[in-house]
């Protein structure tokens, strides 16, 4: 005689069901989009990404090149300018905004500049979304910050015991040009020490070669003579910065610049900007 299988009791079926939702992965919050401006005409249209501590007026001498023949749309990061803060911040949650901000502008293929953070910002949305990049342009950045534990201790230890000295020392030396140090250090002022803190620790956690793997997007990489010595190839640069197996990628360098190239190199930078876009494949 075959017993009949019993059935689980309705309160164990539930309590099983209840566990594996909480056993499942979080779901992101879906992510505002960010406060822009669009200027000129022209496909594929140029996103241009700021970094941590300033906001989209830091292409205000690049822009008006590249707009005389192409869309420029410009963006404020979270918690930067015009756009709200996003909490938790991260490169996934940032790009995930950014997303949302070019579905809301109708923008079907990009070239994503982005300057440092936000450097990270469009590589990571041209991998998430690759059919949306045409290409990528990383300023001044690799795809992963290499951990020193000792330096970062002494950072975290700055921010939180001397914030004002910390973006003081941070930010002053990001441009070469010195009529320009002290709006560049009252421009990262304007971000909360809370915001400012829970990007630059994103940032020293961050490692996107396991994403940028894959990408098949052109790229082109400027780098200044800090990031990429005179000394070194571009095939051992690109290696060392985690650009190896993106690409196909060139590289270009930029010198007597700080880190923040749109600032130091505006008209150099909106050239080569140009050059490179003006041969991507229609």
């Amino acid at each position: 005689m075959t017993l009949p299988r019993p059935r689980p009791a309705p309160a164990l079926a539930t309590l099983v069901a209840a566990l594996v939702l909480v056993s499942a992965p979080p779901a992101l919050p879906e992510s505002p989009s960010l406060s822009s401006s669009s200027t000129g005409e022209g496909e594929p249209t140029i996103v241009l990404i700021h970094g941590v501590g300033q906001d989209r007026h830091l292409w205000d001498r690049v822009a008006p090149r590249l707009e005389a023949r192409y869309r420029v749309l410009r963006v404020d990061l979270p918690g930067h300018g015009e756009s709200a803060p996003l909490s938790p911040i991260s490169v996934r949650t940032v790009a995930s905004a950014l997303d949302r901000t070019l579905d809301r502008q109708k923008i079907k293929k990009a070239v994503l500049v982005g300057q440092s953070y936000g450097a990270f910002v469009a590589l990571e949305e041209a991998a998430a979304h690759p059919s949306r990049a045409r290409a990528i342009v990383p300023i001044d950045t690799p795809t992963y910050i290499e951990a020193d534990s000792e330096r970062i201790a002494n950072l975290e230890m700055l921010m939180r015991d001397r914030y004002p000295i910390f973006v003081v020392g941070m930010f002053q030396q990001m441009t070469r040009d010195s009529s320009q140090m002290d709006s560049v250090v009252a421009k990262a002022n304007l971000v909360s020490p809370e915001v400012m803190t829970a990007y630059f620790r994103e940032t020293w956690r961050t490692d996107l070669r396991p994403r940028v793997r894959g990408l098949k997007q052109p790229v082109m990489v400027v780098l200044t003579e800090a990031t990429w010595p005179e000394a070194e190839s571009w095939t051992s640069a690109r290696k060392r910065l985690g650009y190896e197996t993106t690409g196909p990628a060139v590289g270009r360098r930029f010198y007597d610049s700080g880190h923040l190239v749109p600032i130091d190199h505006p008209d150099s930078l909106a050239a080569a900007i140009l050059d490179f876009t003006a041969t991507l494949p229609h």
